[in-house]
């Protein structure tokens, strides 16, 4: 598998519908101070808020995420959008993004504070009832 586009520590990451429902717009700078943009099937922006969600709220993911609903998978006929996405936690402070474009893949690197503006930006675009209850503390 070919290393579409690495983007390294971003920052200042968004989430935007695209005119269609199926499909979002994510994006932020990369370490090269470079904006950076995906189109997202909705199902790969629902796995990468769920990925998130654990890793951010552990004590309370498995309550939130038991009741929120999925997309099915998007077709692979539409070779652009990113259609499979996995988060991994490097360390306590970073988190690595994959996105898989048919046989590619893009990489990006957050750190926590990133991973969660990215979660709430998810969060507000793909749920706008929200979680707020996540970020409060006990």
């Amino acid at each position: 598998m070919d290393i579409q586009r690495v983007y390294g520590l971003s920052t200042k990451l968004f989430v935007a519908p695209k005119s269609s429902t199926q499909s979002l717009v994510v994006g932020g700078i990369g370490e090269d101070a470079s904006r950076w943009t995906r189109v997202v099937s909705l199902r790969a922006a629902q796995i990468l808020w769920f990925h998130l969600t654990q890793f951010l709220f552990p004590d309370k993911a498995s309550s939130v995420t038991a009741v929120v609903h999925t997309a099915p998978a998007r077709s692979n006929e539409m070779p652009t959008i990113t259609s499979h996405i996995t988060v991994d936690h490097l360390d306590t402070h970073h988190y690595e993004i994959t996105g898989w474009v048919n046989d590619q893949t893009w990489v990006a690197r957050l750190t926590s504070t990133e991973a969660q503006r990215l979660w709430q930006a998810l969060d507000q675009t793909l749920y706008p009832a929200g979680w707020n209850t996540l970020t409060k503390n006990d």
